[in-house]
């Protein structure tokens, strides 16, 4: 007679449920489970000079995100952010920059954000014009800079003209020394004194609500939510602007960036790695000016789209449930199907790898939720090699100290 589809599936589901828990609360289970831990702690504090096999897996793993591929093939939204409007300031010296923001504030927008930094004394006569411009224009943000030393200690750099800026703002990147830019600090404190970042003195002037909601995060160190591309922004060039090929409507009421943008992906001048770039694993080129990136921080900003950050112990977490119910699974396979025992625990990390990257990412997307799972295939890969060492502890012990074990037998 005919088994019943639910009853079918009733006894596959026993089957599937036995093959992974029969071996769950053994202790065997549990401290095979805890050596991984061990092993990669070990690896992480202990000085090991010649553990050069594991060089190529750094090398191809390094500066990498899972969540990468989600913003590596995001398209972005079809229409521009019209609240933001970019002005490519090109190669223009201080004169040409004094006429364009002059031009820029003749337009009327709301705020202005100028990414130049200027070391020091020039030409005095253009040198007078700038400065005159920033001292007539109230409403624009310059950029300055923060340098840090080897202790972490930071001290805030003044630019040439910095007594004549009505509001500056701090435009260092987390990462920006050649790594992709993931995270921005909304501020820092220096001194006993609070500094905000370029794009969160720019939201402060637009949209002072928005900028409230930011500083009750209390973070420091957001990371970066990218919605746009650079053609994805609407870009004035600086002749245009000064031809008066431009309407004022374009740039009245909205936040007018001035900085370099270039759009050859061969011209890497003023770029910086995101994880836009289409290559999201072993990065060849830069791939976003740096005025692009602080526009989709003031994109985020303004929209509340905020990455929720899951505490580092909620990961640590999944990966010890993960790697138990993995270990779990494997033993049972080890002890009892040690023939098929390498093609089923190599099968199971591939399916769980696959899985629980596709897990993250989906989160990252459709959620805003950062859930880091590299600790966690760290441990289903490293679990089949564990059991090996587990072994020949647990059968030492066995034999000096009658240990109780499951493993009673040599495995080859």
């Amino acid at each position: 007679m005919k088994r019943p589809f639910h009853k079918h599936i009733a006894h596959h589901v026993k089957i599937f449920h036995g093959h992974f828990t029969k071996y769950l609360y053994e202790r065997d289970t549990i401290f095979a489970t805890a050596w991984v831990f061990i092993f990669i702690l070990a690896v992480k504090i202990l000085p090991m000079p010649n553990m050069h096999f594991f060089d190529p897996m750094k090398l191809a793993l390094e500066d990498f995100d899972f969540n990468d591929i989600a913003y590596s093939k995001l398209k972005g939204p079809d229409t521009l952010d019209k609240r933001i409007v970019i002005v490519n300031i090109g190669h223009a010296d201080r004169e040409g920059l004094a006429y364009l923001i002059e031009k820029t504030a003749s337009m009327h927008p709301r705020v202005m954000g100028l990414d130049a930094y200027f070391d020091g004394a020039k030409k005095p006569l253009k040198d007078s014009l700038l400065k005159k411009i920033f001292e007539n224009t109230k409403n624009l943000v310059a950029i300055s800079r923060i340098q840090w030393d080897h202790h972490g200690e930071g001290r805030f750099l003044k630019d040439y003209y910095d007594s004549t800026h009505s509001f500056t703002g701090f435009g260092n990147l987390t990462g920006e020394e050649g790594g992709t830019m993931r995270h921005f600090s909304p501020y820092e404190k220096l001194d006993d004194s609070v500094y905000y970042s370029f794009p969160a003195m720019l939201v402060q002037q637009y949209s002072p609500e928005a900028f409230q909601k930011l500083k009750k995060r209390h973070d420091h160190n957001e990371i970066i939510n990218y919605s746009r591309r650079m053609h994805q922004y609407h870009i004035i060039e600086a002749e245009d602007l000064m031809n008066n090929n431009v309407d004022e409507s374009a740039i009245r009421g909205k936040i007018a960036l001035l900085g370099y943008i270039n759009e050859d992906e061969n011209d890497i001048e003023d770029k910086v790695f995101t994880p836009m770039n289409e290559k999201f694993a072993g990065k060849s080129r830069p791939d976003m000016n740096g005025i692009v990136v602080h526009a989709n921080i003031i994109s985020m900003i303004l929209d509340h789209k905020y990455i929720k950050k899951l505490p580092s112990w909620v990961n640590l977490v999944v990966a010890i449930l993960v790697g138990w119910l993995h270990m779990s699974f494997f033993i049972r396979y080890y002890l009892e199907n040690h023939i098929w025992f390498h093609l089923v625990a190599k099968f199971a990390q591939l399916l769980s790898a696959i899985f629980f990257v596709y897990m993250g990412i989906y989160l990252f997307d459709k959620f805003a939720i950062k859930l880091d799972m590299s600790l966690t295939l760290i441990v289903i890969v490293l679990a089949v090699d564990i059991i090996y060492f587990y072994e020949a502890f647990a059968v030492w012990m066995h034999q000096k100290f009658n240990y109780t074990t499951v493993f009673h037998h040599q495995h080859h």
